[in-house]
Formats: C-alpha cells, sequence, structure tokens
C-alpha cells in the first residue's frame, strides 16, 4: 500500500521534478569549504582576511621562501591563521580562476578537472572588422620568459595534496571565460572555443564527452578587442538567476553587450523556464593600458557560501553595483572591496579572476524548482526537491520553514517526506491569498550536516486573488458558489466575487461564476 501511495504521489507532482545529472560540474554558488589563492598576491590585504575568516585559505606558494613571507604578512594583518593551508606548486601568474581547479562530482566520486592553459590571448569579437578566428598572442609573454605553462601543474599538485582524483582535460579551458548552472549547461564565449583550434561541434562533443555537459551556450565575442571572458560580462548566481552587464549608451560596445543580453532572454533553465535576469550597470574606467573601451567589472565578483564578495573601483556607481547584488540574491552578505594600490581592479581583470572557490566533495545538494507566482494552480500548494548526500550519508530529515512577509515572528515549519529514492515532497497549510509568502528548505543527515536552499535569504511567491475564487484554493467550484450567496444574502460585498465588476454582488455574478464552473 506505501509504495502504491508514494507512486501516486510521484504521478501528482512529477511534472515539477527534474533528476540531477549523474555527474556534473559544481556551481559557484554551491557549499565550499573555502578558497585559493596564490602568493605574492594579487588582492588587498582585507580581501586575504575575508576569506580567511570562516573558510579555509588555501595559498599557492613556490617555495619555502615565499611561504614565510606570506605568513608574516598574514599574520601582521590579523588573518586567522588557523584557516590557512600553504600548497606548494610552480605559478606565473595569481590568475588561479583561469588556472585553478573545477570539479565533477558525481554521487561515488570527485574530480579535480586538469585543462590546459593558454594565458591570456586576445581576439577580436562583436562588430569588428577582419575577425582573426584562432588569433593568439601572449599579452605579457615574452621570449625570455617564463610561460603560462607553468599554471599547468596548480590543479595535479592541488588534487595530490587533497588526495582527490584527476581528470585530465584535453582542451585549451580558462575557468573565467566559464560559467555552469551545475546541472549540465555550460556557457562560454567564442574565444574558449577558439583557443583550442577545433569547431564548436567538436568543443560541444568534447564537453559533454568528459564534463557531461549536455548543453553548451556559446556566445559571439562581446567586445571589440578583449580577453573575452564572460565573468566581465555576467554572473550567475542560482542555476536560475543571471545578473548581466550594462553599459552606457554612449559606449562603441553597448550594441555588442545588448546583443549579448538579449541571447539570455532566449534561453530557458534546468527548470525549462526563463532566466530571471538583473543588469549591472558598470560605468567607463580608466582601465590598464591593453584594455580597450574598460568598464567597471562588477560581474567579476565571488560567491563565497552564503556571501558575495564585489570589486570596487571608488567610484559613486559603487553602492548601486552592490545593491544590485543584494537584489538578486536576498539573504547574502554582499561585501565590497577596493583593490590594493599595487594591483588595481581592471576592467577585464579583478576579484573573480584572482580567486578560486573550493568545494565540498561530501556536500548536501537540493535540486527545487522555486515556486513562481505564474506557475502556482493549486492551494494547499505541493512542492519537491531532489537532495544528494555526496557524503553518502543518510539525510535525517527535510523541512520547510516558512512565514508571511508581513511577520516579524519566526518562521513555522512542515516536513518533507521521503516518495522515491531522492525525492521529497510536502504541502503547504492553507495560504492566504495577495500575502507575500517566504520559504526555504532544510535538509540535514545523520552526521548533523546541514544545508539550506536557498543557502541564504529565502525564496518568496504571492498566491495572487482570483475573480470568482472565494475560497482561495485556485479552483472554481460549487463552494465557491455557495459562498458568493452568503455574501449576497448578507448584503456584504466582497470584489473577489465582482465578476462582472460593477461593484455589487447579485444574481449577475452567480451566473457567471456557473459558467466558470461549466467551462
Amino acid at each position: 500500500m506505501k509504495k502504491i501511495i508514494n507512486m501516486l504521489l510521484i504521478l501528482l507532482v512529477g511534472v515539477s521534478l527534474t533528476n540531477i545529472p549523474e555527474k556534473r560540474i559544481v556551481a559557484e554558488w554551491e557549499p565550499a569549504i573555502g578558497t585559493m589563492i596564490r602568493w605574492p598576491l594579487g588582492i588587498p590585504s582585507d580581501l586575504v582576511v575575508e576569506l580567511a575568516s570562516d573558510d579555509v585559505l588555501y595559498v599557492l606558494v613556490e617555495n619555502i621562501q615565499q611561504q614565510g613571507s606570506a605568513q608574516s604578512n598574514f599574520e601582521n594583518w590579523n588573518v586567522n591563521m588557523n584557516n590557512v593551508v600553504f600548497i606548494f606548486t610552480d605559478t606565473y601568474s595569481h590568475w588561479t580562476r583561469d588556472h585553478g581547479p573545477q570539479f565533477l562530482i558525481g554521487e561515488n566520486n570527485w574530480q579535480v578537472i586538469n585543462q590546459q592553459f593558454n594565458g591570456y590571448p586576445e581576439e577580436n569579437g562583436c562588430e569588428s572588422q577582419n575577425n582573426l578566428n584562432n588569433s593568439e598572442y601572449g599579452r605579457f609573454i615574452k621570449s625570455n620568459q617564463r610561460g603560462w605553462d607553468e599554471d599547468d601543474d596548480t590543479n595535479i599538485d592541488f588534487a595530490n595534496y587533497m588526495n582527490w582524483d584527476i581528470l585530465d582535460l584535453p582542451l585549451y579551458w580558462t575557468g573565467g571565460n566559464f560559467m555552469t548552472d551545475g546541472y549540465g549547461m555550460g556557457f562560454s564565449t567564442q574565444l574558449m572555443v577558439n583557443e583550442s583550434n577545433i569547431s564548436n561541434s567538436q568543443f560541444k562533443a568534447l564537453m559533454e564527452d568528459y564534463l557531461n555537459l549536455d548543453t553548451y551556450h556559446i556566445f559571439e565575442n562581446p567586445n571589440f578587442l578583449s580577453i573575452q571572458h564572460i565573468d566581465c560580462m555576467a554572473k550567475l548566481v542560482d542555476s536560475e538567476t543571471i545578473i548581466i552587464k550594462q553599459v552606457s549608451q554612449l559606449s562603441p560596445e553597448y550594441n555588442c553587450i545588448e546583443n549579448f543580453a538579449e541571447s539570455f532572454y532566449e534561453l530557458n533553465t534546468f527548470y525549462d523556464r526563463p532566466f530571471e535576469i538583473h543588469r549591472i550597470f558598470c560605468p567607463a574606467i580608466s582601465g590598464a593600458w591593453w584594455e580597450v573601451n574598460p568598464v567597471a567589472a562588477y560581474t567579476n565578483s565571488l560567491i563565497l557560501n552564503d556571501k558575495v564578495l564585489v570589486p570596487q573601483y571608488g567610484i559613486v556607481q559603487d553602492e548601486s553595483a552592490l545593491q544590485t547584488f543584494r537584489d538578486a540574491m536576498p539573504g547574502y552578505e554582499v561585501i565590497g572591496f577596493n583593490a590594493s594600490n599595487t594591483d588595481p581592479w581592471y576592467g577585464e581583470d579583478a576579484l573573480h579572476c584572482r580567486t578560486m572557490g573550493i568545494f565540498d566533495p561530501e556536500m548536501i545538494h537540493i535540486s527545487h524548482k522555486s515556486v513562481r507566482e505564474n506557475e502556482i494552480s493549486q492551494n494547499p500548494l505541493t512542492i519537491t526537491s531532489e537532495i544528494i548526500d555526496y557524503g553518502n550519508i543518510d539525510i535525517e530529515s527535510v523541512e520547510v520553514f516558512w512565514k508571511y512577509e508581513s511577520n516579524d515572528g519566526p518562521f513555522s515549519s512542515f516536513s518533507l517526506v521521503n516518495i522515491n529514492d531522492d525525492i521529497y515532497s510536502g504541502q503547504f497549510p492553507f495560504l492566504e491569498v495577495n500575502s507575500g509568502i517566504e520559504y526555504y528548505i532544510h535538509a540535514v543527515n545523520s552526521n548533523q550536516k546541514s544545508v539550506k536552499h536557498p543557502i541564504a535569504g529565502s525564496h518568496t511567491f504571492i498566491i495572487s486573488v482570483i475573480n470568482g475564487d472565494l475560497n482561495g484554493d485556485l479552483l472554481f467550484n460549487v463552494l465557491d458558489v455557495i459562498i458568493l450567496i452568503d455574501y449576497i444574502l448578507l448584503s456584504e460585498f466582497n470584489s473577489v466575487g465582482d465578476l462582472n465588476l460593477d461593484n455589487q454582488l447579485n444574481i449577475l455574478d452567480v451566473i457567471q461564476l456557473v459558467n466558470l464552473i461549466i467551462e
């Protein structure tokens, strides 16, 4: 009997379920154990302090002398040394985002992706004449200097230190030019493909074969001439929300950026619905000597668990940029950081470029299609989630915490029950219509490890009233007729029952309601 009930529940809510891929690249907003940086630094001291405050800070050094120098400075800055780990490896640059590790996770394995790194070729792009396909040259490399290949060992040495498996990827692949939703969807500019000197179809086939990225979006290079990295143009902040750069209409690249942004409006998320898109205004800055049309790279920010760390440029637009992140990521702590005097933030090189999140291989992951107002078809409302404990520990409890937005008091809660494999389902109580609802999902395993969805803040929605639905269950039926007749008999007015909009309740409204039921 229990099996039959579970099958009926699956049929009831199955339309809202989308299975997590068996293996997938971890997205930036997922649970992290820390961040990777490199010494000598490219980031300011207060950012170092912040990165080590609550999480592990992995610092790449080449030798014991560099370790000593870093440690001495960190202690002077009051960095939490209990959270600092030094890893010995050869490095050429402090751009750990670009040459550092990405992670492929499955229910029974965890791999560090070891890609080839090609430095920083510049490439012509949008509206450029004589677009040079597969053109590349090292901006900083001279024949008598070390090359970018010295960064190639970073991931191997890191994986060996952590005792994690390695997956060799036979491609040039730069972390700053890659985004993922964590569910098999990838995003890059055309430069990523051109660096490997292969076709788009060949690139996509390798992405699917090695990394299980079955949907890959390749965008035309959005700038006239640039390193064309996508993290300077856009940022996925969760699987369905993206922040996209916006520039002044006076910028020569305005049309290019708008065309780039428009491409995202045409895409659907993992849950087969449009992305929620926020635009962030990025004003012109002086930039670096190599940059063409540089603007503030606010999208070049780092998500670290429940924090968002955003580059600041000492300009009036900094605060509005922070507010854009607060609006897109309610509940997260949004912190701005000015660059150091010796290593400024640029339009193509800022905070995200110089840091790399290190994720938890034993994370608890919650996949949940959050409630959107236009998709609500029932009250009480049934919600589902898929929950995987990658540490292979039993999930002990899953609860939904919720409250009305107008209520300053504590959250109420109800449980989600396991209905099949990793699928959990439960039902809200009957909710007041036209009232804002906040909620989040909280899962705990038997080792008392826990995670929220979203990681910070809450999901929000409103059940909007529908004329004729007098009991607020989002259905038209005889119960609504009974309530409407009671209003008429008591000479009371309720606008929800005024179907013909004549500001009175009478038999004409009853007739119209009956017609709705029949339809």
